[in-house]
């Protein structure tokens, strides 16, 4: 998953367009034979038409009780650099200043780490 943050400290978010239509942090799953990064270059990609630039590894979202993880990514992402979304998968793509009450369990538990226990902008010192 991916923590991208503007200018003004709002954090990218997307909707899903099926399902529960919950609000999620970019991101999704590895595909057989895929790395790590190269699976959150695409994911973020497909879902929201940017190219990364930086990813760092920032936080981790253990769920045992579903089996699986989740690992979350400071992003920085290439200037003007966009491509078409190739998804149908999200309806809505928005840079959010409070976590939406409609969100997935990951990114409410990712907000409010972000909140109390990492500064996400940290690895940016100068631009």
């Amino acid at each position: 998953m991916a923590w991208i943050e503007d200018p003004y400290g709002q954090v990218l978010m997307v909707k899903q367009a099926y399902g529960k239509k919950l609000w999620a942090l970019p991101g999704g799953k590895v595909k057989r034979n895929e790395s790590l990064l190269g699976a959150l270059k695409r994911e973020i990609t497909e879902e929201t038409g940017h190219r990364v630039s930086h990813a760092y590894l920032i936080d981790l979202f253990d769920r045992p009780t579903k089996g699986n993880f989740a690992l979350l990514y400071r992003v920085l992402l290439k200037r003007n650099n966009t491509r078409r979304r190739r998804t149908d998968e999200i309806s809505s793509i928005a840079y959010q200043s409070k976590i939406p009450e409609r969100s997935t369990p990951s990114a409410r538990y990712f907000w409010k780490r972000a909140l109390t226990s990492f500064e996400p902008m940290s690895v940016i010192k100068k631009i």
